[in-house]
C-alpha cells in the first residue's frame, strides 16, 4: 500500500511528466509540513523507475518500486541537515561532522555534485530530494544553483519547501512547481481506515489534522497527541482575548520553547495558525472587521514562520506576531474544521 494520502490530481501530473520525452529535471514541492510533499517526490521517482512504465499503479510490486516505497533504492537519495553526502574541500583539514546541523551544507551540496556527475547505479533517473529546501543555507544554494542551471540527463532533483518564498528567486525559476495542497477530511479519514486505524480513531485524528494527513497518522499512532492539540487551541483562545502585557509574557514563555526544542514549539505555532483560519471561517458575514482581522494575524503567522527559517531573533519575531494579533473575547477554542477540508 503506498503510504501517500489523497492527491489523485498531482499523481495523475507526475505520471504525464514521467512519462513525457524530457521529463522536467527540476520540481519544487510547495506546501505546509505534513501534506504529503516528500512522498510526492518519492512518487516521482518511482513513476520514473518502475518497471512497469509510468503509468503503473502505486501498489505495483516490482523490485525497483518495493525499493523506493523501503527506503533502500541506491539512486533515490533523501538530502537534509545533517551529514548526509559531507565532503570537505580537497585538502581541507579539520572538517569536523555535523549530524545536529540545523543547515544543509556546502560541504553536502559538494557530495550532490560529486553523485550527480556518475550515472545511476540501476535506475533510469536518479532523484535527489532536498529537505526542507529552505534550509539551504546561502552559499549551498549557490553552488547547487550551477547543478540546477546545467542538470545531467539522468537526474532529477526535487526540492520540498513550506515557504518556497525564501529560496532564490533563480532557484525557484528552474523547477517545475508543484503546489501541495490540504486534502479533504473525508479522504483523510478513508486512508486511515485503509490502514487498519478505528473508524472513530480515524473520524477523530482526520478532523484535527487540519488537512494534513501526515499529521494524522500521527495523531492516529498517538491518539494523546490530539488531546494536546485541543489544549494548545485553547491556550491560543486565552492569549487572543488577553491585554499586551499576558501577551509579552505569553511571547517571552514561547520563545523559551522554541529556543530549547523548535520542532515540538513548531506544534504550537501551527495552532496559532488552525485558530485564525477557524476564526476566518467563523466570521459573520457582515463582519468585515473581524474576517480582516483574522487574515492579518494568519499573515502575521506567515511571517513569523519565514522569520525562524532566516534565523532572525526569536523574541522580537514573536512580539511583532502577537502585535499584530486583534483582541478576540474568550469564548470556546475552534474545532479546526475549515471548510475547505470538509
Amino acid at each position: 500500500m503506498s503510504a501517500l494520502i489523497g492527491h489523485a490530481g498531482i499523481r495523475r501530473e507526475l505520471a504525464a511528466l514521467a512519462a513525457s520525452a524530457e521529463p522536467p529535471h527540476a520540481l519544487l514541492f510547495a506546501g505546509a509540513e505534513g501534506t504529503g510533499r516528500r512522498l510526492l517526490a518519492l512518487e516521482y521517482a518511482r513513476l520514473l523507475n518502475c518497471e512497469q512504465g509510468p503509468t503503473s499503479p502505486a501498489a505495483c510490486d516490482c523490485r525497483s518500486c518495493r525499493r523506493i516505497r523501503g527506503g533502500s533504492h541506491p539512486d533515490v537519495v533523501v538530502l537534509e541537515p545533517g551529514d548526509m553526502l559531507c565532503k570537505p574541500r580537497a585538502n581541507e583539514s579539520g572538517h569536523e561532522k555535523h549530524p545536529a546541523s540545523r543547515d544543509i551544507r556546502i560541504c553536502q551540496v559538494r557530495g550532490v555534485i560529486e553523485l550527480v556527475a556518475r550515472y545511476p547505479f540501476e535506475a533510469r533517473y536518479r532523484l535527489i530530494v532536498v529537505d526542507p529546501a529552505e534550509r539551504l543555507a546561502r552559499e549551498a544554494s549557490h553552488t547547487l544553483l550551477k547543478t540546477l542551471e546545467e542538470p545531467p540527463g539522468h537526474t532529477v532533483l526535487a526540492l520540498v519547501s513550506a515557504t518556497p518564498e525564501t529560496l532564490l528567486d533563480t532557484i525557484r525559476s528552474r523547477c517545475r512547481r508543484i503546489e501541495v495542497g490540504p486534502v479533504a477530511r473525508r479522504e483523510t479519514e478513508e486512508g486511515l481506515r485503509a490502514r487498519g486505524v478505528a473508524p472513530e480513531t480515524a473520524a477523530a485524528a482526520a478532523a484535527a489534522a487540519h488537512g494534513r494527513p501526515g499529521r494524522a497518522i500521527a495523531f492516529a499512532a498517538q491518539p494523546d497527541l490530539m488531546g494536546d492539540r485541543a489544549r494548545l487551541l485553547a491556550r491560543c483562545a486565552e492569549v487572543a482575548a488577553a491585554r499586551m502585557r499576558a501577551r509579552f509574557d505569553y511571547a517571552e514563555a514561547l520563545a523559551d520553547r522554541v529556543r530549547r526544542d523548535r520542532v515540538a514549539a513548531g506544534g504550537e505555532i501551527d495552532a496559532w495558525e488552525a485558530y485564525w483560519e477557524e476564526a476566518l471561517r467563523t466570521a459573520a458575514p457582515a463582519d468585515g472587521e473581524a474576517a480582516a482581522g483574522a487574515l492579518t494575524a494568519l499573515r502575521a503567522v506567515a511571517r513569523l514562520r519565514a522569520d525562524l527559517l532566516a534565523n532572525v531573533q526569536v523574541r522580537p519575531a514573536l512580539d511583532l506576531m502577537l502585535l499584530s494579533f486583534p483582541r478576540r473575547t474568550l469564548g470556546s477554542p475552534p474545532q479546526e474544521e475549515p471548510a475547505a477540508h470538509v
